[in-house]
């Protein structure tokens, strides 16, 4: 046999082990399943037609039912998030929906917008949970909580409902935005998030700092969610936080005096750490953690800090453009707990809800549409909204034991699929065979491909790979 021969055999070999692998672990989250149907049921069925009529959607009894309703708008979009009215009622005929375009078109009211924010609050509450990842670093805590907000422009017409930051020099399409905020455990998968805010609302007024959270939780939050009052209030309950900091903040040592943040960065040749107060009023214990940067890292840093300063006519301070040469990060948790290189690792987690809302934007779609009519935006907001829910526990079940998954390409099974699941819930199809297929068809090529020079976040948390800064992304896509 030619070397080149049993090369191209050893590689069938290895790739055939790979799948045997995937599938099995496909097959051994099995016991998974029954949350997602029961979720799906409780959504798609029983509450859908339970809130119909207490919001005004059915007022007597018609062909077209609540559950008729959302199945048609969730799984039609699901399916293609750029569905025309014709195509939804193509798809409504599969599900024995019979209702043309211009029968759905007059469905769209205040009545039906009322109706599916009323049902999407209950898709919020579902829980589906995946079994711990196997990620020795996360399991440290009892869980690691990602928290974050996504903006979403809305009509003008819609500002008295959700109130956008447009002024008097704003323009047009900036009056009326609505803000979602959203939690992800990283250990198990499971999303929570509040009801439509005002898209005007600071991140720190989030609805989400009042639902508590268990010993041990691990969270990592964005800079605008900046609030040592809730750290204090989360501290008594073993809660810990890591954050970036916020320039502007009141630091102080540990006798009160306050600290100079230019002058001990002075004193640091590369990287160091040490116990501060935050807040001037509430002095919450901290680890500030520094670690100098790359030159080319702190010139990129900069430039952009003069380009936002031109974009808002000023220029910018000299002691942003030195804090641009540092990364620097506080966080609650004990040293004994966590590095200051596996704090920045973590850190890099924060990039996954990023990545989350860039799913439902980009391919959800769910800050588009084919229409002028606020309320049937407000419907297919709301509609795309809970099949993102809906594709979110089929995530979890899915694929979300493997480190090293894709939800985009996880996620692209999931809609290929979407026919079958419409089947499935009118009773054409059983519903466990179906959901244990989408749970196999993510079990095959939804991973990422590995990196070496710039390694994917599970890659440097799992691996344990020694952190590198990166030059700025971009402005983050809200």
């Amino acid at each position: 046999m030619t070397k080149t021969r049993s090369c191209v055999m050893m590689r069938k070999k290895n790739h055939l082990h790979q799948i045997k692998e995937h599938t099995m672990e496909s097959l051994s989250q099995e016991h998974l399943l029954p949350q997602v149907e029961t979720a799906l049921l409780e959504v798609l069925t029983t509450q859908a037609n339970a809130l119909a009529r207490p919001t005004g959607f059915v007022q007597r009894q018609g062909k077209l039912s609540g559950a008729d309703f959302v199945r048609l708008l969730v799984l039609g979009f699901l399916h293609d998030p750029q569905a025309s009215l014709e195509a939804l009622a193509q798809f409504g005929a599969d599900l024995d929906i019979d209702i043309s375009a211009q029968g759905l078109d007059q469905r769209f009211s205040v009545q039906a917008a009322t109706f599916l924010s009323a049902l999407f609050e209950v898709a919020l509450t579902q829980v589906v949970l995946a079994d711990p990842v196997a990620m020795p670093l996360l399991r440290r805590f009892g869980a690691v909580v990602l928290e974050d907000s996504t903006s979403i422009r809305l009509p003008d017409e819609l500002a008295g409902l959700f109130q956008g930051c447009g002024g008097h020099h704003a323009g047009a399409g900036t009056m009326a935005a609505c803000k979602l905020h959203l939690r992800l455990e990283m250990l198990r998968g499971q999303l929570s998030g509040s009801s439509l805010l005002d898209g005007r609302q600071p991140d720190s007024r989030t609805p989400l700092a009042e639902v508590p959270l268990a010993a041990r939780t691990l969270t990592v939050r964005d800079r605008g969610y900046l609030d040592t009052d809730r750290w204090m209030r989360e501290a008594q309950q073993e809660v810990w936080a890591l954050t970036y900091y916020k320039a502007g903040i009141k630091l102080f040592d540990r006798q009160g005096q306050p600290l100079d943040l230019l002058l001990e960065l002075t004193r640091i040749e590369q990287q160091g750490e040490r116990e501060v107060l935050v807040g001037a009023e509430q002095r919450f214990p901290m680890r500030l953690l520094m670690t100098r940067v790359p030159q080319e890292v702190a010139e990129q840093r900069r430039e952009y800090l003069r380009r936002e300063a031109l974009t808002h006519g000023r220029g910018s301070s000299h002691e942003s453009e030195l804090l641009a040469g540092w990364t620097l990060v506080l966080t609650s948790v004990p040293a004994s707990l966590l590095s200051l290189e596996e704090a920045i690792v973590l850190l890099r987690l924060r990039w996954q809800i990023e990545l989350l809302f860039k799913l439902w934007k980009q391919y959800g779609r769910i800050d588009e549409w084919r229409s002028r009519n606020p309320w049937r935006i407000l419907c297919e907001l709301y509609a795309k909204l809970i099949a993102m829910l809906l594709q979110h526990w089929l995530l979890v079940v899915g694929c979300w034991q493997d480190p090293h998954r894709s939800l985009s390409k996880a996620a692209k099974a999931v809609r290929s699929h979407a026919n079958m699941l419409a089947a499935a819930l009118v009773g054409d199809l059983p519903l466990p065979r179906v959901l244990r297929r989408i749970q196999r068809a993510m079990g095959r090529g939804a991973r990422l491909n590995s990196r070496r020079d710039a390694p994917n976040a599970s890659q440097l948390v799992l691996d344990g790979l020694k952190w590198s800064q990166k030059p700025l992304k971009r402005k983050k896509h809200r």
